[in-house]
């Protein structure tokens, strides 16, 4: 590179410097800028230093003095850094397709730039130390540099990144020969002459060089102009020798201004060419290659455009589609596919279409299509479709399963013996089975998108909304609710399970609520059986307890007495060892009934546990009323009770307790029990009373 940047250098000195002017063709700078841009930064140093060094050897060779010589090679060393520099960090790969604009916009920018920085230095080392003109040398500098860099700047990336396509791509050699040749023998026609000034002629066929071949044509172009404008100005020829009175310091300048008109000309050019290729290959790329079919076609469904996809989608060639294919499509889907595209041409408001369509093998497939209205370009009607299809077979498979796994989940909530619905975070319906309307005589469809307060009521609304709310919050909620209007006057229990989505995001709340009714009738059933002696249907200990104490409550409340009777049977145990255990209970729920039929209904009478026995009165008045108990129950069990066909007299023994002042159930029973046991020690079937 240092052996082409001296040559260079010496050339441009020996055959376009004018004594004490600077020269009017420079092309060192852009090779050197057109190397550095495909060389990682490690190696610039390296560069500049060997392209600073050969220049300046060249000058000094050529004869110029070491200080004369330095000044430039150190402004065309900035030149070439501050352009290099600024493209390199604005587009680190000028190979990039993407960037050329970014490239384009920043070379011009720091090439116009850079030029005047160093014109400016050059011109006024000038001025000062040589007495030379300030202006001609800035301007001779600045226009050689600017047009020497845009061209071989250029020349040198394009060679770089087109290499052999240089001369024209593969195929097109030939065609980039017979442009380059008419460039060239126009030219020739051009600046052979001095007649007249035909200069726009050589714009033709550029731009046909540039329209045909793009950067390498424009680079190649600009070389011929360039050059061939060059020697005929050189040989004080062709248009420019019409100026008689310029010097050659003037026509060099128009060559210049006429060689950068044609860069102004073409490079835009080229770069918009470019990008618009870039463009056209990479949608082409997408459409040739997207798994979607991609289609032009006019509002009747005829293609224009058809892409390689539907050899996948359809089993076609792209050519076997180039005709509206309605023979293709369903039957039943004919009318409203061919209207949907009608509408869409019509309106220019897109939306997916969806039919049916028999693939090349026979069968049919299912295809969603999404148009878009753009204008027609190779037909007489306005508008035209573009349209991207895809097989959605598996998307439809997927959704019918999903309808028929609804169904079944559908048949299943419908018979599932409990009501299930789902309510969306705005508390409405969204979904319920038709246990609801069994059991409320609510259609379904009734209730679906109402709120819980319209679809169940106010009253009802106010009971479950604490609820509710917690599972639209995120809370499990279980809860059992009494028989009322609202519940068909069952016991239900209800079961809100939170809707959270994957995001966290609350939906509303699943309802799961179950008639309990039988449950709780079975409860009180048990319930009833842990508090009745099965053998007298009497109320058993635990009931009685329960009973004392919350009338003992009562007592000390109101301030009114308490008697309790404790009862034993005389001689149970002998009954037993005689008789058996079937006349031993006999017996038992003789005394029972006897004893019940005693006493008043509201008086509690219970079985404490084997021949034990007790009544509770509230409101005796006195203890006589205790004592008329007692009487009346001995002389009943004077009749002898049926036990086994025995015919059993039996007596009791009958401890009672009076009290107006109760201290507690263990005080009264206690009592009770004292008095039982003079009862007994008294000679039995009798009682004795104790008061409080």
């Amino acid at each position: 590179m240092a052996a082409i940047v001296g040559a260079s250098t010496w050339i441009s000195i020996d055959l376009t410097r004018a004594a004490g002017s600077v020269s009017t063709v420079w092309i060192v700078s852009g090779i050197v800028v057109g190397v550095l841009l495909f060389q990682p930064f490690a190696r610039w140093p390296a560069t500049l230093a060997a392209a600073f060094a050969a220049e300046l050897v060249a000058r000094i060779l050529h004869g110029d003095p070491m200080a004369r010589s330095f000044v430039p090679a150190i402004a065309n060393l900035l030149e070439i850094v501050l352009i290099a520099g600024a493209i390199r960090r604005r587009v680190p790969d000028i190979t990039d397709p993407a960037r050329l604009f970014t490239l384009a916009t920043t070379a011009t920018g720091s090439t116009l730039v850079a030029c005047g920085i160093s014109a400016l230095l050059v011109a006024t080392y000038a001025a000062i130390f040589r007495d030379r003109p300030f202006v001609e040398i800035l301007l001779t500098w600045y226009t050689a540099h600017v047009i020497g860099m845009v061209i071989v700047a250029t020349l040198v990336v394009v060679a770089r990144r087109e290499r052999s396509g240089l001369l024209g791509r593969p195929g097109k050699h030939l065609d980039f020969a017979l442009c380059a040749f008419a460039l060239l023998g126009i030219c020739a026609a051009v600046f052979l002459q001095d007649r007249a000034p035909l200069l726009f002629l050589v714009l033709a066929p550029l731009l046909l060089l540039t329209f045909r071949h793009g950067f390498a044509g424009v680079v190649s172009g600009v070389v011929v102009i360039a050059v061939t404008a060059g020697i005929s100005t050189a040989l004080d020829a062709g248009p420019f020798a019409l100026l008689k009175s310029s010097s050659l310091l003037a026509h060099t300048f128009l060559l210049q201004a006429f060689v950068g008109t044609c860069c102004l000309v073409a490079f835009p050019v080229a770069t918009v060419l470019s990008e618009r290729k870039r463009f056209a290959a990479r949608y082409r790329t997408l459409a040739d290659y997207s798994r979607d079919l991609v289609v032009r076609m006019s509002a009747e469904g005829a293609p224009s455009y058809v892409s390689p996809a539907i050899r996948h989608v359809l089993g076609y060639e792209p050519e076997e589609f180039l005709r509206a294919r309605w023979d293709l499509v369903n039957p039943d889907d004919i009318a409203q596919a061919s209207e949907a595209f009608q509408r869409i041409a019509a309106t220019g408001i897109s939306e997916p279409v969806t039919f049916r369509i028999r693939h090349k093998e026979g069968h049919e497939i299912w295809v969603e299509v999404a148009c878009t209205r753009v204008l027609a370009v190779d037909s007489d009607a306005r508008w035209e479709l573009i349209a991207s299809a895809r097989d959605i077979s598996k998307r439809m498979e997927a959704i019918a399963a999903l309808d028929d796994s609804r169904a079944r989940l559908r048949a299943i909530t419908d018979n599932i013996p409990a009501l299930i619905a789902h309510v969306d975070a705005d508390e409405r319906y969204s979904f319920v089975n038709a246990q609801y309307e069994r059991i409320y005589g609510v259609r379904t469809e009734d209730l679906l998108g109402k709120t819980v307060r319209e679809a169940r009521g106010e009253e009802a609304y106010r009971t479950w909304s604490t609820h509710i709310q917690a599972a639209i919050s995120g809370r499990e909620q279980i809860f059992d609710r009494e028989p009322d209007a609202s519940t068909g006057f069952r016991y239900l229990q209800s079961h809100y399970v939170p809707d959270i989505a994957p995001d966290g995001a609350r939906r509303g709340f699943y309802a799961l609520t179950f008639d309990i009714t039988p449950l709780k009738e079975a409860e009180r059933a048990l319930d009833r059986l842990a508090r009745v002696d099965a053998l007298t249907s009497l109320g058993n200990r635990r009931e009685f307890d329960e009973r004392l104490e919350r009338a003992i409550s009562r007592a000390k409340r109101h301030g009114t007495p308490l008697l309790l009777m404790l009862l034993d049977l005389d001689k149970f145990k002998a009954i037993n060892d005689t008789f058996g255990h079937p006349a031993g209970d006999a017996v038992l729920r003789s005394f029972a009934t006897r004893l019940a039929s005693c006493v008043r209904d509201v008086d509690s009478v219970a079985r404490l546990g084997g021949d034990e026995f007790a009544v509770l009165v509230e409101d005796a008045q006195s203890p006589e009323a205790a004592e008329a108990i007692a009487k009346k129950l001995i002389v009943a069990m004077q009749e002898p009770v049926d036990a086994e066909g025995h015919a059993l007299h039996v007596g009791t023994s009958i401890g009672i307790a009076y009290t107006t002042n109760v201290a507690s159930a263990r005080a009264l029973t206690a009592l009770a029990d004292k008095a039982l046991y003079d009862a007994k020690a008294g000679g039995r079937n009798t009682w004795r009373l104790i008061v409080d």
